[in-house]
């Protein structure tokens, strides 16, 4: 930090200041920062150097932005006749090739089995012409074995023929099988510096094919074998250029399936907003028969299906909307007119409409890539214009297992639960439904309202920490007052949907049946209070009875004149009675008023408990922000310093503490 002498060393617990209201007490329960990088795995599993060892000498790295070099590794084994995935492959692997990857990338194909085949040389996509002939070339027959080290090792072949050298380039691994044999090409993979993107599909793909992306730094995708399932897609529209030029970038807009019956029609709206576009593709897929379709822009001009290029053999029909795409709802329509069931899925992208204004994008991920269980994970998906967070959204997850239904997260941004920071446009939520052991898929959905979504302003070029003043040789030196900044200035957005998928994860250890209830309420975090006209108001966010979900059975309020005493010894602390008070669901605003009835202090000089009752009404919803105050003013002039701590109870144990 800036302004401050050197740092020589770290709080421990004798030397923190466990009262100071910051992020370090509200977020590490009032422990010092050494006590928790103790606990750390960086320190938990490096054995820590003596006294003499000089620290390694540093290494630089200069990178730089070039083309993109991505080679298509597909598996075309025997077992990818089946569920038809080799089509699937084909639907998927299009996608990619005729509206995801960028323009100037050098792209190129290699099939394997027990053999491989390069089925395209790599070449760099100047052209729709050259995006069309390397999409006609993909696979379309499967048969043999699989040997994916094989695979692995043309793709390595083909990308050393065209640009010399194998660093920076780009593996895209697809497969449904097994390889006992995958650990023998994983040091080749880690020396050969390129980046692996693996997709597995279907239940039996290789349990160890991640490694591979865990190793290079790459993406990891799962897609099973369910025609009403959009993964497969997701997964190769989730395959942009990660270099941050979000200028050519394609941003998918909507991804769904849906299954009707004879004569039934699906309809439905996907909401562009005025900074993207450019390169805008409608594809809708089918099962046994071409659907009727009709796209409609915002003014209502008919996209007939005559206007869709129609690919019977992959079952495929793309419409491109010429020049930019106008801003406001498109209007879907499709009918199932000739089967007695069908399957139908619509994918739409697009890309930014100009290079000066960034356009609305969202990242998506796990807290981690694997778990096991009962530990909890977090699903976070960030939305953003540019530097800034986009708030007020509607965030959606959705997680499909291997197995069963999918689960549907409604992710929030309110500094509860999962969500460390309000506002930061930085959407969270646990997820605990696990169904069982294997591969899970995330994909999330955000839909803003219009003149509900707007720009927030949390998030700054200039990073710096304004410093009011500064010791010099014992005195206080004053520096320049800080510059005002108007957070009430809101930016409102247009109406707008963006589709991301968030790669898988794998889950272990999931017990059969039902899960046993592992999972206590979340902490609170954002407990605040306010002293006002003889009332103490607390308010905070309702926990959930497992975590940020359901509702919790009861609360606990104790109170001490010492935090930390408070922490060490709550269930001995004095007890404020609230066992009239209902818990809310989940993510409710909590509010309880009590008022201070003639208290005297007691010989500990705290406040008597006795003189403490809650006040049988609550503020409204709109009730203005509640601001923590260790000061009690009593009503004899004596000011009695003292602290209120909070614990909510689940079904079987107690919650977090502070």
């Amino acid at each position: 930090m800036q302004a401050l002498s050197s740092v020589v060393g770290f709080c421990n617990a004798s030397t923190h200041n466990s009262e100071a209201p910051n992020l370090q007490n509200r977020m590490c329960s009032l422990q010092s920062t050494w006590d928790v990088m103790m606990r750390s795995s960086d320190f938990s599993s490096t054995p820590l150097p003596s006294g003499m060892d000089s620290p390694p000498a540093p290494t630089f790295s200069l990178l730089q932005i070039k083309d993109r070099v991505v080679c298509l590794v597909l598996d075309v084994s025997g077992s990818m006749k089946q569920f038809d995935r080799i089509g699937r492959q084909r639907q998927a692997a299009e996608l990619f090739l005729l509206q995801i990857i960028e323009s100037g990338s050098y792209v190129g194909i290699v099939s394997f089995s027990q053999e491989v085949t390069v089925v395209a040389k790599i070449r760099q996509i100047s052209s729709e012409d050259e995006r069309e002939e390397l999409a006609q070339q993909l696979p379309a027959e499967a048969k043999g074995g699989t040997d994916i080290c094989k695979g692995i090792g043309a793709g390595f072949k083909e990308i050393g023929l065209k640009i010399k050298s194998t660093p920076g380039s780009e593996i895209i691994l697809l497969t449904d099988g097994e390889d006992p044999k995958l650990h023998e090409c994983l040091t080749e993979v880690k020396a050969s510096g390129a980046i692996v993107h693996t997709i597995a599909l279907g239940p039996n793909a290789d349990s160890q094919l991640e490694t591979f992306s865990r190793t290079t730094g790459g993406l990891m995708f799962s897609s099973k074998d369910n025609f009403t399932s959009t993964e497969l897609i997701d997964a190769f529209s989730g395959l942009s250029s990660g270099n941050g030029n979000t200028s050519q970038q394609a941003i998918q807009m909507e991804s769904i399936s849906f299954t009707l019956h004879d004569v039934d029609c699906r309809k439905g709206a996907v909401s562009f907003d005025s900074t993207v576009g450019k390169n805008t593709f409608f594809v809708v897929t089918w099962q046994n028969h071409v659907p009727l379709i009709k796209v409609y822009d915002p003014y209502q001009k008919e996209y007939p299906q005559t206007n869709f290029s129609i690919n019977s053999t992959i079952k495929t029909a793309r419409l491109k909307i010429p020049g930019i795409a106008k801003p406001g709802d498109w209007i879907y329509s499709l009918c199932n007119t000739e089967s007695p069931i069908e399957i139908i899925g619509l994918t739409v992208t697009t890309h930014p409409a100009n290079d000066s204004n960034p356009p609305i994008i969202v990242k998506v991920h796990m807290n981690d890539d694997s778990n096991t269980f009962p530990n909890p994970m977090i699903v976070y998906a960030d939305v953003s214009q540019g530097y800034s967070p986009v708030l007020g959204v509607n965030v959606t997850a959705i997680i499909e297992p291997q197995t069963g239904e999918p689960v549907i997260l409604s992710l929030e941004d309110n500094g509860a639960g999962a969500d460390i920071a309000r506002n930061d446009g930085i959407y969270s939520k646990y997820f605990i439904s696990f169904s069982g052991n294997g591969r899970y898929s995330l994909k999330v959905r955000v839909q803003g309202k219009e003149k509900m979504a707007t720009l927030g302003f949390r998030r700054q070029i200039n990073h710096a920490l304004y410093i009011p003043g500064y010791v010099e040789n014992g005195n206080i030196q004053m520096n320049p007052p800080r510059p005002s900044i108007n957070d009430d200035i809101e930016t409102t957005l247009e109406k707008f949907s963006r589709t991301t998928s968030g790669g898988s994860f794998a889950v272990s250890e999931v017990p059969t049946g039902p899960l046993p209830d592992k999972f206590p309420p979340c902490a609170i975090f954002d407990l605040e209070a306010r002293l006002e006209n003889g009332k103490i108001e607390l308010s905070w966010t309702a926990p959930g009875d497992d975590l940020d979900q359901g509702r919790a059975t009861s609360y606990q309020i104790r109170m001490s004149g010492n935090p930390v005493h408070l922490m060490a010894n709550f269930n001995t602390a004095t007890s404020i009675d609230v066992s009239s008070f209902i818990p809310k669901v989940a993510g409710s605003l909590e509010t309880i008023i009590f008022a201070l009835e003639e208290l005297a202090l007691q010989n500990e000089g705290r406040p008597d408990p006795r003189g403490l009752r809650m006040f049988p009404t609550c503020p409204p919803l709109g009730s203005s922000k509640l601001h923590y105050s260790y000061g009690t003013e009593l009503k004899n002039g004596q000011v009695g310093e003292w602290v209120l701590g909070w614990e909510q109870q689940g079904k079987e144990t107690c919650g977090s503490k502070s």
